[in-house]
């Protein structure tokens, strides 16, 4: 947690001081915080590339530049913003693992200041493939806060693995007081859940989680079943009408106590029914899935359970995109933005153009303003390629 000691939580720039430095004190022209402030403020404002930044930079008042924390040059007599390429050189020589603590520490904190005590924080976890990156594919693990939807921590998931190794690596730095965490099915793991709401000497956080179950646990996915057919009426336990995105969603859920359903830590189990319906009113779609829970009934009754079930499948659309501006600059762009490929040249020392010799990542010069390949096509002839999800 980033707090000072009257318990209050500081603003950007005194958490951005936090991230360390690796340039050599001699030689410094612009301080770490007044970077890494103008990189944040240029995202926020809609950049998407080193080069958006850049001229997003340029283009700052002197009183927003002083705000940020920049200094006046002594010969200039004014604010001068960092150039496009201090920004990119800098963003790529400090440690984004860190970066990624400290903001995503501080969104947590904010996320708190004002909530009444005893009301639990919900965190959500996905992993999500971003393709056309310079590396091929990359996979990406979040957790996001379900009411402020920000992300506050995100961890690269390696390519011999996948995502449900890695809870324990997303979630070390996270505050997990007062919090349940929710997955989709595929974290639906012992292992998880154990981690999770486990006892905090047998290495566990002492939290609580919502967890889905499918049919990669086909065991699991039938005791819940059973329990909720052998304990629940009919007529579900909460039921509520969706009309917000143009279309009809009626969703029910069954709650009911566990029993004796072997899962570490659980309480409860749940059903979920999502009807789908047109403009007339005719069924369209219908989906059911079965969730279980280590919160209580006093914790947690019908209503909130299906309020963390929709605050689940928020990160589904909503995910990393929306992380702090200097994180997702770093992770859209030092992992390979595909629109970088256009627009930078020379962040990682690889042979580039064969009309100059200058070197970077990209497909295209920055001098010559052709593509490796193509026969002197022009790049502003050339569309833009962006990263997608899937």
């Amino acid at each position: 947690m980033i707090k000072n000691g009257a318990g209050k939580v500081p603003g950007l720039l005194t958490v951005l001081a936090l991230v360390p430095d690796p340039r050599r004190p001699r030689g410094r022209r612009y301080c770490l915080v007044f970077v890494l402030a103008v990189a944040a403020a240029c995202t926020l404002a809609g950049a998407k590339t080193f080069r958006e930044v850049g001229d997003h930079a340029a283009d700052l008042p002197q009183d927003v530049l002083r705000d940020l924390g920049g200094r006046r040059h002594p010969l200039r007599r004014k604010i001068t913003a960092p150039s496009e390429t201090r920004i990119r050189t800098l963003l790529h020589l400090i440690d984004t693992e860190v970066l990624d603590e400290i903001i995503g520490g501080w969104l947590r904190d904010l996320a708190d200041v004002g909530k009444l005590d005893g009301l639990l924080t919900a965190i959500a976890i996905d992993g999500k493939w971003l393709r056309g990156v310079l590396d091929g594919q990359v996979k990406l693990f979040a957790a996001m806060l379900h009411e402020e939807k920000a992300v506050i921590a995100q961890h690269r998931i390696p390519d011999e693995t996948t995502e449900t190794t890695q809870v324990r690596a997303l979630l070390e730095h996270v505050d997990l007081d007062n919090a349940v965490v929710t997955a989709d099915a595929v974290n639906a793991q012992r292992d998880t859940a154990e981690y999770i709401a486990g006892k905090e000497e047998d290495g566990g956080r002492a939290s609580a989680y919502f967890l889905f179950v499918k049919g990669n646990q086909p065991k699991l996915q039938r005791a819940v079943f059973d329990a909720v057919q052998r304990d629940c009426p009919r007529d579900p336990d909460y039921t509520e009408l969706d009309d917000s995105h143009g279309r009809i969603i009626r969703r029910s859920l069954w709650v009911t106590g566990a029993g004796n359903i072997d899962f570490p830590h659980v309480r409860q189990v749940a059903r979920i029914r999502r009807d789908g319906y047109d403009a007339s009113g005719a069924q369209v779609s219908k989906e059911v899935v079965h969730a279980v829970t280590s919160l209580g009934q006093d914790q947690a009754g019908a209503a909130d359970l299906a309020k963390l079930a929709r605050g689940q499948w928020g990160i589904e659309s909503v995910h990393w995109l929306r992380s702090p501006g200097v994180s997702r600059l770093l992770r859209d762009v030092v992992l390979g933005h595909p629109a970088e490929r256009f627009r930078n040249t020379s962040a990682r020392g690889v042979a580039c153009c064969p009309r100059c010799s200058q070197a970077g990542p990209a497909l295209a010069c920055n001098k010559c303003n052709t593509l490796r390949g193509d026969g002197g096509k022009l790049i502003k002839d050339l569309p833009v390629r962006t990263a997608t999800m899937s």
